[in-house]
């Protein structure tokens, strides 16, 4: 122990019987005045102030200029007083307050440390603003733009995990994550009001929606609206598909074209003539198949439908097709032309092939109205058109077949009705977002007088046309088979 000064500040004594003791005093006293809650204006100025406030107090940052500041040590704490500088040794453990940032520090190892870093332990806080105002309902509060939690490096006395764990006192309660925009709640996440992991979804923050639920005992998860994403693209022509990032799988419809169904037969009267057969219905293909073994979009073929015969056989249809790199991976065949009708017969043509056989179209009858078009020997496919009717050699007129229903036991398009007149067109799917297949046409009605009665047109998509009706002049035109149809469903 010092007989001049205290140990700790330095701060004089005064002697016994010394002379001017108010010098000593005034020093020890000015000593105070810079160590006692100790406020500095800026620890990162670089330049001596030219006319400083007295008393006002600096710690020198690196490279500090000015005739005294650039002769001080970095780190040094400076005292602006009666036009001059002087520098207080500073003991460890003096605590400042930087007034322009604002920060606190403490002197430690001689040198200026956060004050945070040497706080150690701090425990029993009741409240905690980090940039903003705790309150009673919000204890702790943080308004920032980042934040960070990483775990303690085996390194640094820790074992390199990181785990948070949050509690709630029984099942009944509430332990949630709740996401706000504009202070909306917009997404829940926790145990809320009993132990299964929940996620709710709100677009206004009043009106909740269950998005998927965890069951704490099995670890089942229900989706109580459904779960995943499901795209579906038409195609109509040959085009190019560019599988969504998104999908984790695709699954394919292919229906391929109907046949059109073939001419009547014409004649002089006293002779037998069938109609024209009706074409047959495209088939209907299904495939699905993961993401992952495919490449990152399809080529797809839409086959066209067959052309109605003018005095001659209908056309076949065309073929679809589902292509990944030049690789076919699915394929439905088209339906068969419906035959022209001469004096022997008149042969629906058959149906394409897919999941299975599909639906042929009718052949055509000199003793009784032609044949329907099948339905249920593909019952999931377009329908195959309708037989024309024939004159048997009395000249007795047989009316045309009925088309054949398109999806027959699922979301049914029926055929065109036959009748003694042309044969009416099979009907579109009914719910096109729901099932892609048409209803077959029917078959035109023969006549005895005067030319044969044209067939009717397959419907959208994939069905036959009906045949042509025989006739005494002419006979009559076999209806056109409807185009095929692609569907790609993206599955996520």
């Amino acid at each position: 122990m010092s007989d001049d000064a205290s140990a700790r500040l330095g701060l004089p004594y005064l002697a016994a019987g010394q002379m001017q003791k108010h010098v000593t005093l005034n020093e020890a006293l000015t000593r105070l005045d810079a160590l006692v809650q100790l406020a500095v204006v800026s620890r990162t100025r670089p330049d001596q102030p030219v006319v400083p406030e007295d008393g006002a107090l600096y710690i020198l940052p690196e490279g500090a200029t000015g005739s005294v500041w650039a002769l001080a040590a970095p780190g040094d704490l400076l005292r602006a007083e009666a036009g001059g500088w002087t520098v207080p040794a500073v003991p460890d453990g003096t605590v400042a307050t930087v007034l322009d940032e604002p920060a606190v520090l403490i002197r430690a190892g001689g040198d200026w440390q956060p004050l945070g870093s040497l706080l150690g332990a701090v425990q029993g806080l009741n409240r905690l603003g980090l940039n903003a105002t705790a309150d009673a309902g919000n204890p702790f509060v943080a308004r920032v733009n980042k934040a960070l939690w990483t775990a303690l490096e085996g390194g640094q006395g820790g074992d390199g995990d990181l785990r948070l764990t949050l509690n709630k006192e029984g099942p009944g309660d509430v332990l949630s994550l709740l996401f706000q925009s504009g202070w909306g709640g917009r997404a829940e996440l926790g145990l809320i009001g009993d132990d299964a992991l929940r996620l709710k979804v709100s677009p206004d923050g009043g009106s909740w929606s269950e998005a998927f639920v965890v069951d704490a005992v099995s670890g089942r998860v229900t989706f109580p609206r459904g779960a995943g994403r499901v795209e579906v693209t038409e195609f109509t022509a040959s085009g190019s598909y560019d599988i969504p990032a998104w999908a984790a799988g695709v699954e394919a419809i292919c229906v391929a074209g109907g046949g059109g169904g073939g001419a009547g037969a014409t004649g002089p009267g006293a002779t037998i003539r069938f109609g024209g057969g009706g074409g047959g219905a495209g088939g209907c293909h299904r495939g699905r198949w993961p993401v992952a073994a495919r490449g990152g979009s399809l080529d797809v073929e839409v086959g066209p439908g067959g052309a109605g015969g003018v005095a001659a056989a209908g056309e076949d249809g065309g073929t679809s097709r589902v292509l990944d790199d030049g690789q076919v991976l699915l394929t439905a065949t088209p339906g068969g032309a419906g035959a022209r009708g001469d004096g022997g017969s008149g042969p629906g043509g058959a149906g394409g092939q897919g999941d299975g056989p599909a639906n042929a179209g009718g052949g055509s009858r000199v003793s009784a109205p032609g044949e329907a078009g099948q339905g249920d020997a593909g019952p999931d496919g377009p329908g195959g058109g309708g037989g024309g009717g024939g004159l048997d050699a009395a000249d007795t007129a047989r009316d045309g077949g009925a088309g054949g229903a398109g999806a027959w036991l699922d979301i049914r398009a029926d055929g065109g009705g036959g009748g003694a007149a042309a044969g009416a067109a099979g009907t579109d799917r009914p719910r096109p977002a729901l099932h892609p297949a048409g209803g077959g046409g029917a078959g035109g009605a023969a006549s005895a007088g005067a030319d044969g009665h044209a067939g009717g047109s397959g419907g959208l998509y994939g069905a036959g046309g009906g045949g042509g009706g025989a006739g005494l002049s002419s006979g009559g035109i076999g209806g056109a088979g409807a185009a095929g149809v692609v569907w790609l469903v993206a599955i996520g």
